[in-house]
């Protein structure tokens, strides 16, 4: 095992090592935003979880950016996953602060903005197992991430869309801001499953990238 750290297998261990904390992690962040949007702990102590939940993403990151130590493009990808990270974290407490006072603007207007840079993070995670895949040179893992990528899009859209037609047919677009974003508040746990659905494509889609690396790294270490 240490020739093949040590060896041409090296960068690949790393890559695969990098994606397999990013795989666990984003369990851990699917858990924190459901139990925050399911008011499952008083405010503070859900904010606190909302942060802490984002660390082992920001190790996986860190491992990635040794994995392509040499290749300005692998950074800068790595820099933008980076900053959404940051945002990600940043923003997350809004939304433990939000459930349990939906009537806020400026919690539900951050909220919002945590919402948005989830999705933009869990699209630059499939992008940079897209960017992985072209450097291992597997096609089928370059189609599942590009896949990846198009549910994580496709499933916000629809979602976000399901959501506001159904409050119109209800009739509660024309009720105002504060009756909307209360129901937001209050949806049923089924309804809170559709946020959680493109965490599941996206760790899908960095399992698989990770499996690659370790099969190659393996081979080429052999």
């Amino acid at each position: 095992m240490t020739a093949a750290v040590h060896g041409p297998a090296a960068p690949t261990l790393r890559l695969a090592r990098g994606f397999s904390c990013l795989f666990w992690s984003l369990p851990l962040l699917a858990a924190a935003h459901a139990a925050a949007l399911g008011g499952v702990l008083p405010a503070r102590e859900m904010a606190a979880l909302m942060a802490a939940s984002c660390a082992p993403l920001a190790v996986g990151l860190w491992m990635l950016r040794a994995a392509g130590a040499d290749r300005p493009d692998w950074r800068a990808r790595l820099g933008r996953v980076g900053v959404l990270a940051l945002a990600t974290a940043g923003l997350g407490p809004f939304l433990a602060w939000w459930t349990h006072a939906p009537a806020q603007g400026y919690l539900a207007a951050n909220a919002a903005a945590h919402f948005a840079a989830v999705i933009a993070l869990l699209a630059g995670i499939n992008r940079l197992a897209g960017a992985a895949a072209r450097g291992l040179d597997d096609a089928a893992l370059r189609r599942e991430a590009l896949a990846g990528l198009g549910m994580v899009l496709w499933l916000s859209v629809c979602t976000v869309g399901a959501l506001a037609w159904l409050f119109h047919r209800a009739g509660l677009l024309e009720a105002g801001l504060p009756t909307v974003l209360a129901r937001l508040a209050a949806l049923p746990a089924e309804a809170r499953a559709l946020f959680l659905l493109p965490y599941a494509m996206t760790a899908y889609v960095a399992w698989r990238t990770k499996e690659t690396a370790f099969r190659r790294a393996a081979g080429s270490g052999a």
